[in-house]
């Protein structure tokens, strides 16, 4: 019997349909290994198994999924539902960069998710 996940993921949409945080994904790894350590890193997340260095809170209902591949670091900003539903909301996506470029990927992810809030 296969294991069931504690939650699933979903990625933000915009309003008029946008993949937007799927773009992101396939824009900066394209289809390449590292692409599959983030399907793995996703995976400990769904079923509750990551590790203590996969995910760190940033405030606010927001969370970052981190991911090193070959001294490259990416980052997945996510949410929970709202309601204590099982719901793994993927917000916005990067190559770690600069503090500030940092910084304006967070504020994204935080207003995605307040769009998102207002949409459900």
């Amino acid at each position: 019997m296969k294991e069931k996940p504690d939650a699933t993921w979903q990625f933000y949409v915009t309003a008029s349909g946008n993949n937007v945080v799927s773009e992101e994904i396939n824009d900066v790894l394209g289809d390449g290994p590292p692409k599959k350590e983030l399907g793995a890193l996703l995976t400990r997340i769904q079923f509750n198994r990551a590790l203590a260095r996969d995910t760190g809170p940033l405030g606010r209902g927001l969370f970052e999924a981190r991911l090193t591949y070959i001294g490259n670091e990416y980052r997945l900003y996510f949410a929970y539902g709202p309601s204590g539903e099982h719901v793994l909301l993927g917000l916005a996506f990067h190559k770690k960069g600069s503090q500030g470029a940092q910084d304006r990927v967070i504020d994204v992810a935080r207003d995605r998710l307040a769009d998102w809030l207002r949409r459900i």
